[in-house]
């Protein structure tokens, strides 16, 4: 079970709680919309497939952190995690990160699917490198409603693994302004998320300290409102 849908934090952006609502994510997937699964890519076990570029789809594009952003290391007792500091330049633009530091994508046994996996500062050839990374989205055109699918942790009946953590997520607009930043506890399996916005997200960052890190499918957008 997730412990909250969302904690809102208490940070400066053009948005606040009333004007970012989260909503199903099966709601937006009954629309028209756009989704990228990483399927387009041969089923490949972990370590996967290793992208030291950008991964770019119609109208997404996607890296480790946005121009004018740094990332540096934090080692936690529960493993070694990206930290983004810095804001991103107008418009908003993503950047890969160092060589085998940037993502990868791989067959995932929660979704049952491929899923991109952001990696940490242990990098691509180490299991604990796998997950740990930060993650930035743009899109071509602001969103006012997007989704995505997140795992962090497999089922633990034993209850023999940590505990999940966390995620700090970033949503910002065409001129690269923060729209709200929450932090989203995390909970075991897959975990749908999509939310509504009054302004038009034109980028997402997600960073995490989960000790399993997190991997990432099924991003959903360009959802066309058939409500009016």
């Amino acid at each position: 079970m997730i412990r909250a849908a969302l904690i809102l934090a208490c940070l400066p952006g053009l948005a606040g709680a009333s004007e970012l609502r989260k909503v199903p994510y099966d709601s937006l997937r009954g629309q028209p919309h756009r989704i990228e699964t990483f399927d387009s890519l041969p089923s490949v076990t972990e370590p996967g497939i290793n992208f030291d570029q950008h991964w770019r789809a119609p109208g997404l594009s996607i890296a480790e952190r946005l121009l004018g952003q740094g990332v540096e290391e934090t080692d936690t007792d529960f493993g070694r995690f990206d930290v983004l500091n810095g804001g991103p330049g107008a418009p908003p633009r993503v950047i890969p990160g160092a060589s085998g530091q940037n993502f990868t994508i791989a067959y995932h046994d929660g979704f049952g699917s491929n899923a991109l996996f952001p990696l940490g500062p242990v990098g691509f050839a180490g299991a604990d490198g796998r997950g740990e990374g930060s993650i930035a989205f743009t899109f071509d055109d602001p969103q006012f409603a997007f989704g995505l699918r997140l795992h962090a942790e497999y089922p633990d009946p034993l209850g023999q693994r940590p505990m999940p953590r966390a995620a700090q997520v970033a949503f910002y607009d065409v001129k690269a302004r923060l729209i709200t930043r929450f932090v989203l506890p995390l909970g075991r399996g897959v975990i749908s998320l999509a939310w509504r916005s009054g302004y038009g997200i034109a980028a997402v960052t997600i960073e995490n300290t989960d000790p399993g890190g997190i991997a990432i499918d099924d991003i959903l957008y360009e959802v066309e409102d058939l409500s009016g």
